[in-house]
Formats: C-alpha cells, sequence, structure tokens
C-alpha cells in the first residue's frame, strides 16, 4: 500500500514539474510576444554595449588610458551610425524620384518576354506578382526599419547607462554570491557569453564589410543606379544568416535587370556578387570564425526562424547571437549541458570555450609568493618541533 502511494506522489509530483515547465515556457513566449517593444532596444543596447567594449579594451592593451579608448570607441560607433543614416536619407529620395521609370521598364520587360513566352505564360507571372503583393511586404519592412529607428533614442540611452557601469556587474557577482567559488563560477560564464559575441560580431562586421565593399565596385564599375544603399543593404543582409545572403544578391541583380536594356550587366551582377557571397562566406569567414561559435546549422536556421517570427527584422538580425549565448550559458550549467550538446555542430563543447577567462586569469595577480611563505614557515616550525623532540 506505502509502496503504491509512493509510486502515486512520484508520477504527481512528475505532472507537476511538467505542468510548471508549460506554464514557464508558455509565460516566456508570452513575454517575447507581447514586451517586443521593451526587450528589443535593451538587447540591442546589449550588443553595442559589447562591441563599444571590445574596442575600448583592445584599445587600452595597446597602452592607452581608458579614457581615450572609450572616447574613441564611442566617438567611432557613431561616426559609423551617422554615415548610415546619411545614406538612407541621401538615397531614399533618389529611389522615390526613379520609382516610375523602373515601373516602366518593368512593364517593358514583361511585353519583350511575351514574345519568347506567349501572353498566357506572361499573364501568369503578372498573377503571380500580383499574389505575391509587394507592396504590404515593402510596407512591413519599412514599418520595420521605421520602428528601429525610432527607438534608436532610447536604444542609445540604454547604451551609455551600460557604458558607465562597464565592467561594475563582475564586482557586483562577487557580493551577490557569498561563496567565492560560485561568484567565480558565474563570472566565468559571463566573462565567456560576452567574448563570443564580441568575437562573433568583430568578425562578422569585418566580413560583411568586405562584402559590400566588393560588391558595391561592381556596381559601381557598372554604373548600376542606388549602388551605395545596395552595398549597405548587403553590408546589412549578411549579418541574416543564410537567406541575407542569398537576398543581396537578388536584390542588386533585380535592380541591374531592370535598369539596363542589355542582360550582360544582369549577368556580371549575379556571377560577381554571387561568387562574392560563396567565397567570403564559405571559405574566408569560416577561416576566421573558427570555432567561435560551434553552432548547428539547423539551429541557427531555427533561430533565425523563430526570432524573425518573434521579434520581425531586428529578431532576424539578432538570431545567431542570442542562439550562441543561449548554448553558452547551457554548456556551463551542469542541468542544461545536454541542450548544449544538441544545439552544438558536432557536440563538443571544449572548442572555442574559455579563452576570455584565461585571459582575464592570466592577468590577475597570482598567490604563489604567499603561498610558498607558507610552506616555509610550515617547514620551519616542523624543524623546530624536531629539534625540540631530540
Amino acid at each position: 500500500m506505502s509502496q503504491s502511494m509512493q509510486q502515486d506522489g512520484t508520477i504527481g509530483q512528475q505532472f507537476r514539474t511538467a505542468s510548471l515547465i508549460i506554464l514557464g515556457v508558455c509565460g516566456l513566449l508570452g513575454l517575447l510576444v507581447f514586451g517586443r517593444g521593451f526587450l528589443v532596444p535593451i538587447v540591442i543596447a546589449c550588443i553595442f554595449t559589447s562591441l563599444i567594449s571590445a574596442g575600448v579594451s583592445k584599445l587600452e592593451a595597446k597602452g592607452l588610458p581608458g579614457w581615450v579608448a572609450m572616447l574613441i570607441s564611442v566617438s567611432g560607433f557613431f561616426v559609423l551610425f551617422y554615415g548610415l543614416a546619411q545614406i538612407f536619407s541621401v538615397q531614399s529620395d533618389s529611389i522615390a524620384e526613379t520609382l516610375p521609370k523602373y515601373t516602366e521598364r518593368f512593364d517593358q520587360l514583361l511585353a519583350d518576354l511575351t514574345a519568347f513566352l506567349g501572353e498566357k505564360q506572361v499573364d501568369q507571372i503578372r498573377s503571380a506578382f500580383a499574389q505575391m503583393d509587394f507592396s504590404s511586404h515593402v510596407a512591413s519592412l519599412a514599418e520595420s526599419v521605421g520602428g528601429l529607428f525610432g527607438n534608436l533614442g532610447l536604444v542609445l540611452m540604454y547604451t551609455a547607462f551600460l557604458l558607465s557601469e562597464r565592467g561594475m556587474l563582475l564586482k557586483k557577482l562577487g557580493h551577490l554570491f557569498p561563496d567565492p567559488d560560485k561568484a567565480q563560477e558565474v563570472q566565468d560564464v559571463l566573462r565567456t557569453v560576452g567574448y563570443g559575441i564580441r568575437r562573433y560580431m568583430w568578425i562578422k562586421t569585418a566580413i560583411s564589410l568586405l562584402t559590400g565593399g566588393l560588391c558595391y565596385l561592381v556596381l559601381r564599375y557598372l554604373s548600376v543606379d542606388f549602388a551605395e544603399i545596395l552595398a549597405l543593404l548587403i553590408f546589412l543582409l549578411n549579418f541574416i544568416p543564410t537567406i541575407g545572403s542569398i537576398v543581396g544578391v537578388v536584390l542588386p541583380s533585380l535592380v541591374t535587370l531592370v535598369q539596363f536594356d542589355t542582360l550582360t550587366p544582369f549577368l556580371m551582377v549575379v556571377a560577381v556578387c554571387g561568387s562574392v557571397q560563396f567565397v567570403v562566406g564559405n571559405i574566408i569567414e569560416p577561416k576566421f570564425m573558427g570555432n567561435t561559435l560551434n553552432l548547428s546549422p539547423f539551429i541557427v536556421l531555427v533561430s533565425l526562424t523563430f526570432w524573425g517570427t518573434v521579434w520581425g527584422l531586428e529578431g532576424a538580425f539578432m538570431s545567431v547571437p542570442i542562439a550562441a549565448s543561449i548554448v553558452i550559458l547551457c554548456r556551463d550549467i551542469p542541468a542544461l549541458r545536454p541542450v548544449a550538446v544538441l544545439m552544438s555542430a558536432d557536440g563538443d563543447l571544449a572548442k572555442g570555450r574559455t579563452p576570455a577567462v584565461a585571459a582575464d586569469t592570466a592577468s590577475e595577480p597570482t598567490h604563489e609568493p604567499k603561498d610558498q611563505r607558507i610552506k616555509e614557515l610550515q617547514e620551519e616550525l616542523k624543524d623546530l618541533q624536531n629539534s625540540k623532540g631530540a
């Protein structure tokens, strides 16, 4: 009887645990969806803070004072943002003026296709484009970009306050956890997370600049309209895994196809920009990225789909850093290690594990002299006791 009651109690406990987990997941999803306007600026500010902090650390390592390194990093960050805003504002007016000409050119292309494909096939193409409802997609994209720039002031304010508290979080943890070993363990986890995100963002930014720059040279050589904003879009889209690179080739190719009367520029853009995306994405980037993230490609795609659905365009850009942070956190929490193994590329969680922690530990003063002195005193005390015993 008692054994039966014990089994019923165990089943009841498991049922309650499963119910709490399900309720927790549902609550988290609700928070992510309905708290988008509150959470997205904070996450973006954390990424910006991580990038600026990485620049400050690199400059400090070269011998610059802390305030000089901070001033240079913050100034460079704002100059970059100002340049991006200027490109968007200047080229957006040109796009609005040129759009009617592109519409006429597109109709002319469809008319030319009628001679090769027949009127029935062209009508099907027209209906397919109509069903795609590009206007709604463009409106959705404009709304996402507008919301991102609308929250820019809030993001920059968050970033400023986070930078003012740079380095204080790890000190607070020392007071939060009474156990020094536990506090050190949590500090190591946070250092590893920060290092992984900073390294990914810096390498991805450099690779995206290289991709956008090379594509810009091709577009300028062919005198493609809006070469600057197309190169900027290629740079930004490169942060979106897999899909971003494809769109980064399709977008300038379509503009070239509509702009010119011959197919030669179109074929050159497809061939050269496609080759740049392939070489940079499959050869150069893996060589520099190495095992920084060690994320499964399937998990990258799932993360892109999930965060793009929940947070839109902003979520698509932040999908990989968020997934990498989850893997690093789960990796250093014993109960969640199986989750990290499943999300990793090959299950080896030791790859790219703690270079940041090792660097920080190396920079800390060692206690070997103190320990050596204690050993010497112990040996002297032992010799003294032996001499008294003799």
